[in-house]
This record gives structure tokens, C-alpha cells and sequence, in this order.
């Protein structure tokens, strides 16, 4: 288990649970697990196949634990929303995994969430409202939260060659409530997308936070 000075304070309930699947099963895949589950159950309905392709490998108990970190996740994200800040709690967890569990195969570190909000408000006018914005090279999506929270009501259009990084960015836009659109493909090539993710999905008219998957292939 990370140890508890590795972990930011919010997120230590999240890394106990967490490392309860170690002994069965390979964190890397758990942890893509979890996303890919997140994801289904923002989709509404529309990606039982995948969720249940997803789950079948674990346990009724480890199935309960699954939705107890979705359920810490929730409770970050509306912590730091109610206090008027943004927060990436999936891609801080990724960066401790990186930095400090040597069975991780992680191998990125985020911009800074100090960099990400000055870079925002060299380029983001807080007047601005309804304009498309690209991020060819997203991460968890740190540079659209911090811009978002500058200015809102844009729609991003955001892509990273990393599965894992697209899956945290289009949670994160979800629970940010922010509208856009997510690519896994190599956007120097500007190749076939593996899939793609869009975030909130008329939200302006439901209020109704959602996650929409689709194939590519």
C-alpha cells in the first residue's frame, strides 16, 4: 500500500480501498477497471456490455469495493466544486501510483495544478463564452478544468494517445460539469480514433451529468 505521506489527505480513504484488490489482481488493470466502470454507469444505460465484460472478473465484494471508490470520488469532486475550486483526484492518485508503487507501470506526471490555472489565465478571457477549444495532448484534463473555471460555457474538444488519460479526462469534465468531447488517438497523426468519449451531452437542458462511449473500431 502507498504510504499514508504519499497520499493527499482527501484521498486516503480512496487508497485504502483501493489496495484491497493487490492481492488478486494487477492495480494497473484495476485501476483502468474503475474508470471504464465510472464511465458505464455515467453512460446511462447505454454500455451494459461493456460493463459487464468489465466486472466479471471480480468478486460481489470486490464489486461493493468498486462502488465505494466511485462513491469517495463523488464526494471529492463535490467538496471542491462547493468551494468554488476544480480538482483531479483520479490523475493526482495516477501521479502518486507513478512516483511511489514500483509494481505501477504508470509513467506520467501532470502539469501542476498552480501551472495549469496561470496558463488559463494567459489565454482564457473570463468574458469568453461558447467557443470550441482544442487540447491535443490532455492527460487526466487539467489544462480544460483550469480554463473551464476561468471562463465557462466553452465546449473542448480534447484527444491523448493514453487510454487511461482519456477515461480521467472525460470524468473529470463530467463531475466538472463542462461539455466536450474526448479522442484516444495520436493527434500529431491525426489517426482513426481507438474510441472516443463525450461529456455531458445536454447538460444546459437536464442537468443531468453523462458519459457517452463510442467504438471506433
Amino acid at each position: 500500500m502507498l504510504k499514508t505521506r504519499d497520499v493527499p489527505k482527501e484521498l486516503k480513504t480512496f487508497n485504502s480501498l483501493f489496495f484491497g484488490f493487490e492481492y488478486r489482481h494487477d492495480l494497473n488493470r484495476v485501476f483502468d477497471d474503475l474508470l471504464t466502470v465510472i464511465i458505464c454507469a455515467m453512460g446511462r444505460g447505454t454500455q451494459e456490455p461493456l460493463y459487464l465484460e468489465t466486472i466479471k472478473k471480480y468478486s460481489r465484494s470486490e464489486l461493493e469495493s468498486l462502488c465505494k471508490l466511485f462513491a469517495e470520488l463523488t464526494k471529492i469532486y463535490a467538496k471542491s466544486l462547493e468551494g468554488g475550486d476544480w480538482c483531479d483526484p483520479l490523475g493526482e492518485y495516477y501521479e502518486c501510483l507513478t512516483g511511489n508503487y514500483k509494481k505501477s507501470n504508470f509513467g506520467q506526471y501532470f502539469t501542476p495544478k498552480s501551472l495549469c490555472d496561470l496558463m488559463a489565465q494567459l489565454t482564457i478571457d473570463k468574458d469568453d463564452y461558447g467557443k470550441t477549444v482544442n487540447e491535443p495532448c490532455s492527460g487526466s484534463g487539467r489544462l480544460v478544468l483550469a480554463a473551464n473555471h476561468i471562463g465557462k460555457g466553452n465546449y473542448y474538444v480534447c484527444q491523448d494517445l493514453d487510454p487511461m488519460c482519456c477515461k480521467m479526462t472525460a470524468i473529470n469534465l463530467c463531475f466538472h460539469e463542462i461539455r466536450g468531447e474526448v479522442h484516444c488517438h495520436n493527434s500529431l497523426l491525426m489517426d482513426k480514433p481507438r474510441f472516443s468519449l463525450a461529456t455531458n451531452y445536454e447538460f444546459w437542458k437536464n442537468k443531468t451529468h453523462s458519459i457517452l462511449y463510442y467504438n471506433n473500431d
